[in-house]
């Protein structure tokens, strides 16, 4: 199963309006996911597959992070865009050929 986690600074606000757009657009694509929200100073804490966030926040996750820890943040331009955070899912997972997506 994907795991997902959606980031903030304080991890409820706007990682909880990301987690319940991404939840929307995950049931829409059929997608089985674990889906979260917590804070940036606790996301390392967590094992996850993608890192939905603002580029604020993406920024304080990679400045220590691994280049394969970078490549699981989606910096999301606008958060609860539905359009944009599917259209950032499905290419994360047709990228690195991750079978999530049930109707392929």
């Amino acid at each position: 199963m994907l795991k997902i986690l959606c980031v903030c600074g304080c991890g409820l606000g706007s990682s909880f309006a990301i987690e319940m757009t991404a939840k929307t657009v995950l049931k829409k694509l059929e997608i089985d996911a674990d889906i979260e929200h917590t804070t940036v100073s606790e996301a390392n804490a967590f094992k996850s597959d993608i890192i939905l966030t603002s580029k604020i926040f993406a920024d304080i996750l990679n400045a220590d992070a691994s280049e394969e820890e970078k490549k699981r943040v989606i910096i999301l331009n606008r958060l609860t865009d539905k359009a944009e955070i599917e259209q950032k899912i499905v290419a994360f997972l047709k990228e690195r050929e991750i079978k999530e997506l049930n109707h392929e």
